[in-house]
């Protein structure tokens, strides 16, 4: 450490070194003289270099005086250095506290920004949520229309159906009828035969004038049948009528 003050009107520079374990003082004037004194000895060293000094009572008024006012020096420089440090321990601590400042700004800064994210998640969430089950609702009621309409259309006969029904209906009647003119032709054609045996007989026996009247009446008639159709229209379905064969036979 090294101090520089004034004495009697002069500047001198001291400093304060280790020398073989132990502290010594070391006092040096404007013409180039250096007095070097070790802590605690009465006895010291005057000159410019170490080889040609002679040694000086330190103990004396003028000398003492110096060693006096370097130590002072020395003591002040100290004191500033500590408070230089200390300055700068402050100023390295109020920087530091800046940028902890700038630090903090920058992470409120941050914190504000995620928590207004935040906000709009949460309401992007509510909507997200409203819309889900706005969804399920519509899904409910559609599956319930659907339901509904499909129960209905088991009951309900489209034009199309009604029309075809129709047309089995009167296919099936058609061959009813069918089936009965058949029966009864077979009935007429037993009845001939049976008519024509009745001569033969007749013949033989050579009998009385005898009038045998044979009449087989086929008649399959049916009243108007309506069968409703599509839109509303009707078609009427009237069989043939047979005419009835009558059959005489005179015998003279």
């Amino acid at each position: 450490m090294k101090a520089e003050f004034y004495f009697d009107c002069h500047k001198y520079i001291c400093s304060l070194v280790q020398v073989d374990f132990v502290k010594e003082l070391k006092i040096k004037n404007h013409q180039g003289f250096v007095l070097a004194v070790k802590q605690g000895e009465k006895i010291g060293l005057l000159g410019k270099s170490r080889h040609n000094a002679k040694q000086v009572d330190v103990s004396k008024p003028h000398f003492y005086n110096v060693i006096k006012a370097a130590m002072s020096a020395l003591e002040l420089e100290t004191k500033n250095e500590v408070i230089l440090e200390r300055n700068r321990t402050i100023a390295d601590a109020e920087e530091m506290i800046q940028q902890q400042n700038r630090e903090i700004r920058i992470l409120n800064e941050q914190i504000r920004i995620l928590v207004t994210k935040v906000e709009e998640l949460s309401r992007e969430k509510q909507q997200l949520s409203m819309q889900l089950v706005d969804k399920e609702i519509r899904e409910t009621e559609i599956s319930q229309e659907l339901a509904h309409l499909y129960s209905k259309e088991k009951y309900i006969v489209t034009p199309e159906i009604e029309h075809r029904s129709g047309e089995v209906e009167i296919n099936e009647k058609i061959e009813e009828l069918s089936v009965q003119a058949s029966g009864l032709a077979g009935q007429l054609i037993a009845n001939q035969q049976n008519s024509e045996e009745i001569e033969e007989d007749e013949e033989i026996s050579g009998g009385d004038v005898e009038i045998v009247d044979f009449e087989i009446i086929e008649q399959v008639e049916e009243n108007f049948k309506k069968v409703e159709v599509q839109g509303g229209e009707s078609e009427i379905k009237r069989l043939p009528k047979r005419a009835s064969n009558k059959s005489m036979r005179k015998k003279s």
